[in-house]
């Protein structure tokens, strides 16, 4: 473990975000995945944030559910950057524009230094979204595709 998430997030923060993922996982074939990090190292400033939450996405397999329904939740945190990245079968259903207000929802959280509330919100944000679209379905596995770890750089 990186210790400088502990200057967001503690230790039971942590477990209540992979509790929160796991809980909200289960309601829905949608399958959630966390990136942080701290900064872009010095390789890594040679792409752009967005490139990377990319090279995230394709690294943690985001894409490699049945049904298409991976979403990563990207943050590099001393950048104040954040981008939520949907694989093709929830992008075909939910727009960008849901997205990008959970993005900029997260923003203000975190500027007030609710980092813990701000993830926890948007999780839960994200489960009203991902269960209306892509509920559980009787008869249909609901394997938990995706890793609930979260990722931290």
């Amino acid at each position: 473990m990186k210790n400088w998430i502990y200057n967001y997030f503690s230790e039971d923060g942590l477990k209540d975000i992979q509790r929160k993922v796991g809980k909200v996982e289960s309601q829905t074939v949608g399958e959630i995945v966390l990136s942080f990090r701290r900064k872009r190292s010095w390789l890594e400033k040679l792409y752009l944030p967005h490139e990377l939450a990319m090279k995230d996405f394709d690294k943690m397999k985001v894409w490699n559910t049945k049904e298409g329904t991976g979403v990563l939740v990207f943050i590099i945190f001393e950048e104040k950057y954040y981008d939520i990245i949907a694989d093709e079968g929830i992008y075909a259903k939910i727009p960008d524009e849901i997205w990008n207000t959970l993005e900029d929802e997260l923003k203000e959280r975190f500027k007030a230094g609710n980092y813990l509330a701000g993830i926890l919100q948007l999780i839960d944000k994200m489960s009203d979204v991902l269960c209306k679209e892509f509920p559980t379905r009787a008869g249909v596995d609901n394997d938990d595709e995706l890793p609930d770890e979260i990722w931290i750089k």
